[in-house]
């Protein structure tokens, strides 16, 4: 946080992350402006790139993923690995003037330098939204899960492009029934078993356990 795009600011990342070797790491991180008090989600924040090619001695700053001249808050990105030059990015959104939460994808064409925006995955409720998961499958397609607070939903979509264009929704859960009504879910984790079959976990309340608790769904790509 001493580079001159970073000083001054609050650091807000969760985990994301690409290794490319033993000592070699790309993290996506963020980052929003001071003086946020407590808990009290901002629209300042961005998510950018870091990297370590000493094994975590040292990092630098490499790029904005999303500039911070964006309107609209970006954080918790689920990166993957197109090529060797091309990165994709699954990115949380919210923008309280629509209001509105959705997830976007952004890409890199130079392994991490420059983004642009690439596709508007799916929409994520206007409750506070909820962060992406993304994983590029056996046969080369992509597949990001995300729930729908407001609808009480854990959703699955396909790219057969890399991410430019996405498929219909497939929902994977539907029966969201919390103890106290309050619709906080998702927060998905997500990978492909040697056998092909799509496992996400992800924290849930349901009928029979309305109490938070970590859940999973194991399924099919259509």
């Amino acid at each position: 946080f001493d580079h001159p795009e970073l000083t001054g600011k609050q650091f807000t990342a969760r985990t994301s992350y690409l290794t490319n070797g033993a000592a070699d790491c790309f993290l996506f991180l963020s980052a929003r402006i001071t003086g946020i008090p407590g808990h009290q989600v901002s629209l300042s924040d961005k998510v950018f790139l870091a990297r370590t090619t000493d094994g975590g001695r040292s990092f630098r700053f490499i790029s904005w993923v999303v500039p911070p001249s964006d309107d609209s808050r970006a954080v918790m990105p689920a990166p993957v690995q197109l090529s060797a030059v091309r990165i994709v990015a699954a990115i949380r959104r919210r923008n309280d003037a629509f209001p509105s939460c959705w997830i976007d994808c952004f890409q890199s064409t130079d392994n991490g330098q420059h983004w642009a925006f690439l596709s508007r995955v799916g929409e994520t409720g206007k409750d506070n939204g909820n962060p992406p998961a993304l994983v590029r499958m056996s046969d080369d397609r992509l597949c990001c899960v995300y729930g729908n607070r407001d609808r009480g939903v854990m959703i699955a979509v396909f790219s057969a492009d890399g991410g430019l264009t996405w498929g219909p929704e497939v929902i994977l859960r539907a029966d969201f029934r919390s103890v106290n009504g309050y619709k906080d879910l998702g927060y998905p984790r997500l990978f492909q078993r040697p056998d092909g079959k799509l496992v996400t976990v992800y924290f849930w309340c349901s009928p029979e356990k309305p109490e938070t608790h970590i859940a999973a769904t194991i399924f099919d790509a259509p």
